[in-house]
């Protein structure tokens, strides 16, 4: 198991929701750079997730499909709220960080997937 990208990958997500949270305390304008930060972060994730998936298991897969999915929307989310100017980033930074939720969730379970102990295959019957 590639304990790298378990730890890289967690540690990525943790990072990417406290900036968030961190976002959505501030107002609008001091915001920005806080959201601005967490799509570079979301998007080294998506990027750790793409390159280290393949070697996975088929739940483990489903997991970081799912998260992967979670990513994007909170990148595109993201973007949005970062063209919006300051009235509209405001009302949009708590789906972002809902967003944000939901992708570290994914993520660790697919991270506690895929680190799972996996059972001893059973003999074929003789």
């Amino acid at each position: 198991m590639n304990n790298d990208f378990v730890n890289k990958a967690l540690e990525s997500a943790r990072l990417m929701q406290q900036t968030v949270a961190d976002a959505v305390t501030k107002g609008a304008e001091q915001a920005k750079p806080l959201v601005a930060d967490a799509v570079a972060k979301a998007q080294d994730l998506q990027k750790t997730i793409v390159e280290q998936a393949p070697q996975y298991g088929e739940a483990a897969q489903a997991h970081l499909q799912t998260a992967q999915g979670h990513l994007t929307t909170f990148i595109s989310t993201a973007q949005d709220v970062l063209a919006k100017g300051a009235a509209g980033a405001q009302a949009s930074l708590t789906p972002l960080a809902e967003n944000a939720r939901q992708a570290v969730h994914q993520a660790a379970k697919a991270v506690t997937e895929a680190t799972a102990p996996k059972p001893p295959p059973v003999p074929p019957a003789s």
